[in-house]
């Protein structure tokens, strides 16, 4: 670049933009309606606008939570990052792969009320100790609410997709109950893993 380049860039770049004020306006609501439109239209052209418009998203997220949730937030990314490192620690250069002959099926078969479910445990990918559970919900259909527990604290829910399979990924060990609600009816199935 030119010192006559990096003069013009000093002098013109960002010079269209808006002030730094007018795009925490726009965020929040406090321009009027021609000049919305217009930092708008700008918008839909200029990144770097853009990209400070979700800087302010971004920061009144964050300073929207709660100390628990920032303490819950700063602790999950902890326990991922010990799982992480520790897993790689654990985990050899090069991975067994479990034969499909000669070993026991794992399924899980549960039925009640012409419902049928089939769960299967493996190692999860990405976590030291931890465990996917998927299954698949038997007719297929007909959607299927899926919820994970821990005594009595929700864990996750989901719906099964169109074809009945579902996952939850990264499970610590532990004793968990499975509900599982299609058209009105609820299995209940407890799970170790």
């Amino acid at each position: 670049m030119t010192r006559m380049d990096e003069l013009l860039s000093d002098v013109f770049y960002r010079r269209s933009c808006p002030q730094p004020e007018a795009l925490g306006d726009y965020h929040l609501g406090r321009l009027s309606p021609a000049d919305r439109l217009a930092l708008a239209l700008h918008l839909r052209e200029c990144p770097h606008c853009t990209r400070e418009l979700a800087l302010y998203a971004a920061s009144e997220q964050k300073a929207s939570m709660s100390p628990a949730d920032m303490w819950d937030r700063a602790r999950n990314a902890l326990t991922d990052l010990v799982d992480r490192v520790l897993w790689a620690a654990a985990t050899p250069a090069v991975r067994p792969v479990p034969a499909l002959r000669g070993g026991e099926a794992a399924v899980q078969l549960y039925a009640a009320e012409g419902v049928q479910i089939a769960l299967d445990v493996q190692p999860a990918t990405g976590g030291y100790r931890r465990r996917r559970l998927g299954g698949k919900v038997e007719p297929a259909g007909a959607p299927s609410g899926v919820e994970l527990w821990s005594q009595s604290e929700l864990l996750d829910s989901l719906l099964a997709d169109e074809s009945g399979y579902f996952a939850f990924d990264r499970l610590r060990p532990g004793t968990y109950f499975l509900c599982v609600r299609r058209n009105g009816a609820e299995l209940w199935v407890e799970v170790v893993l």
